[in-house]
């Protein structure tokens, strides 16, 4: 039986943050759909309802919210046939090696098979961390980006590292391989992002959007079959589909991004040229520097060794 109600327990980190802010980066929930279920008295602060979103979070704060999850995500059913590469792992937290092609978590049209039913499987413990459908998941890859993430194991290290990532703490850099010449060799894309107004499935640069910042500098530049660059691209900010939109923006789409006008690979189907290739943050409970880096899977290899 899965609890129609989702907890979150607020530290030090969250002191004097807006209320609907702390919300919506622990649920995943926008901004808005916060909004609306605080105006509709739907989430509790140590059981009183909520009246406004600029309302300050505290730390030792309980904020209760409905469980939004769809009756198909609630239950997670545990497979070990999952593919994936556990990197790191001890009481406090997981680091993964996702491949490409998996989804990291269940949701709408996509129950099972994920990276989560795999950790569920694995870990069983994880149960008992944070969202139900997400099972102590610190941050996200998308379906064709494969590499480096992070899953907590406690409570206390899931808030650790979602601060850590809110706060800038979380270092992650990317191997990207991209269409054609980028002019600048370094730079630094400064653009918001929000849903597109044309597309449920795609994000774009809005002016309204969230404040997203990707750090970018071209390691190779490739002529042959056609121009393409490899570039390695480093996160100030985490929002989704950042790095794929960034690139697209400034007229380099990520190749095998065809959501982005990337054009499919010539040899290697399904998958973005986009890999979390390193990784670091502070261990939540000793507090000791953690490194991690990933080397190229074979498939993405196999497509750059293709450009001269």
């Amino acid at each position: 039986m899965v609890e129609d109600k989702v907890r979150y327990h607020l530290t030090v980190h969250h002191e004097g943050e807006r209320v609907d802010r702390v919300i919506a980066f622990f649920s995943g929930l926008s901004r808005s759909k916060v909004s609306e279920m605080i105006s509709k008295r739907l989430i509790f602060r140590n059981g009183i309802p909520i009246k406004k979103g600029s309302e300050i979070a505290h730390t030792n704060d309980e904020i209760t919210l409905p469980n939004f999850l769809d009756e198909a995500t609630r239950e997670i059913t545990p497979d070990s046939s999952i593919d994936y590469g556990v990197v790191f792992e001890d009481d406090s937290l997981i680091v993964v090696n996702k491949p490409s092609g998996l989804v990291v978590h269940p949701g709408s049209g996509i129950p099972n098979g994920t990276l989560i039913n795999g950790l569920a499987a694995k870990f069983p413990d994880l149960k008992e961390i944070g969202d139900p459908a997400r099972l102590g998941l610190v941050h996200r890859l998308d379906k064709g980006t494969s590499g480096l993430l992070i899953v907590a194991r406690t409570p206390e290290a899931l808030d650790n590292l979602k601060s850590q990532i809110q706060h800038r703490q979380v270092h992650r850099q990317y191997f990207a391989l991209v269409m054609g010449h980028i002019e600048s060799d370094k730079g630094v894309v400064d653009a918001p992002l929000g849903r597109d107004p044309k597309s449920p499935l795609k994000r774009a640069v809005i002016q309204n959007g969230k404040h997203a910042r990707t750090h970018y500098e071209v390691e190779q530049k490739l002529r042959d079959p056609f121009q393409a660059s490899i570039v390695i691209c480093r996160l100030e900010t985490g929002r989704t589909h950042q790095i794929r939109v960034h690139l697209a923006a400034i007229g380099h789409p990520v190749l095998g991004d065809e959501l982005y006008g990337g054009r499919s690979s010539f040899n290697i189907k399904n998958r973005l040229a986009l890999h979390a290739q390193m990784l670091s943050f502070l261990h939540p409970k000793k507090n000791t520097q953690m490194n991690f880096e990933s080397p190229l899977p074979d498939d993405l290899r196999s497509m750059k060794d293709n450009f001269v």
